[in-house]
């Protein structure tokens, strides 16, 4: 399930026009604010917000230290060029891929069906 970055409402997939089938790989609209979320296209990944993997897409990236030498290395001239401009070391845990990305990581999801937290005893 998909959460608005905006409200924390629920997203759900919409029909995209022609234009955006072009540029965006999905679109999704809030139930509460009615406000329209986008998937890019993986040429466009570079020029999003924010990082994602390079070879899947995935948002579900960690960030790492330094290299770790078992897993791949995304080796692209445009993600080492970003390595010599203080770019950080992202990993993407369901490829198992390394790569250097100057944005920042994407805010993590709610996981879908999360207990609300607990108020404190004294303040029934």
């Amino acid at each position: 399930m998909r959460i608005c970055r905006h409200c924390g409402g629920k997203l759900v997939r919409v029909r995209r026009k022609f234009y955006q089938k072009i540029l965006f790989q999905a679109v999704f609209n809030c139930k509460s604010c009615t406000r329209l979320e986008t998937t890019n296209r993986w040429f466009l990944f570079p020029f999003g917000q924010e990082s994602c993997c390079p070879r899947c897409g995935s948002i579900r990236l960690s960030k790492l230290r330094g290299v770790d030498r078992i897993d791949r290395m995304y080796k692209n001239p445009f993600s080492y060029l970003q390595k010599y401009l203080g770019a950080s070391l992202h990993w993407c845990p369901l490829c198992r891929l390394q790569f250097y990305d100057r944005r920042k990581k994407a805010p993590s999801e709610k996981i879908a069906g999360e207990a609300p937290p607990l108020a404190s005893a004294g303040a029934e």
